[in-house]
């Protein structure tokens, strides 16, 4: 890539996209993360008259740095060009940004009838083409996705070692919906925490 800031363009994303999805390099590296802290006991309730005590369920998702630095590299999820090629024809749409010609990022996207939202299957974008707005402009080309179809929002999961991407999406105005601590199976991703996120959109 050249310095300078290429021109990007967005369309469709087809099937025939695969190989050129399959040679991003979209891995990333971090030296913080979230740290998900639980508390399940007994709390004497602010409100209550008489002093009585309610259960209380807390959360907390904690900033924490980490040392050495932690690396994931996506590759080992789509470590085939045919599972590429499955995964885009399992989608309902989605896009690719074209950074002066080549592709440099795509989002695929879902709709979840029954709830009525949009779900990000996948957000990815080149190492190389970072910074220059792309994962925003697909989340926007998203949300106009969503809208024509009469989606009230736009959901995703992430994880909570994935800071880089949580931050991202906190600046795009996404939200934290929910958490699942036992949501991977067992494996090298068993110990992640899944983050669910999302944004509800305007009719305009």
């Amino acid at each position: 890539m050249s310095e300078e800031t290429p021109h990007i363009e967005v369309r469709a994303v087809y099937v025939n996209d695969a190989p050129a999805l399959y040679e991003l390099d979209y891995d990333f590296e971090t030296d913080r993360v979230y740290t998900l802290r639980t508390q399940d006991h007994l709390l004497k309730s602010e409100n209550g008259a008489n002093g009585e005590r309610k259960s209380t369920f807390a959360f907390e998702l904690i900033e924490t740095p980490v040392d050495p630095p932690i690396y994931k590299n996506y590759r080992e999820i789509w470590d085939t060009l045919a599972k590429v090629e499955a995964r885009l024809q399992s989608v309902d749409g989605g896009y690719v940004a074209l950074a002066d010609g080549q592709l440099a990022g795509s989002i695929l996207l879902r709709v979840e009838e029954w709830r009525s939202v949009t779900y990000v299957e996948e957000l990815i974008v080149g190492r190389q083409f970072r910074r220059y707005g792309i994962g925003s402009l697909l989340l926007s080309c998203a949300a106009d996705w969503a809208r024509e179809r009469d989606c009230w929002a736009i959901t995703l999961e992430t994880q909570n070692i994935n800071y880089p991407a949580i931050q991202f999406y906190l600046r795009n105005n996404l939200e934290v919906w929910g958490i699942n601590w036992q949501f991977y199976p067992p494996g090298p991703a068993a110990h992640e925490v899944a983050i669910f996120m999302g944004k509800r959109l305007s009719s305009s």
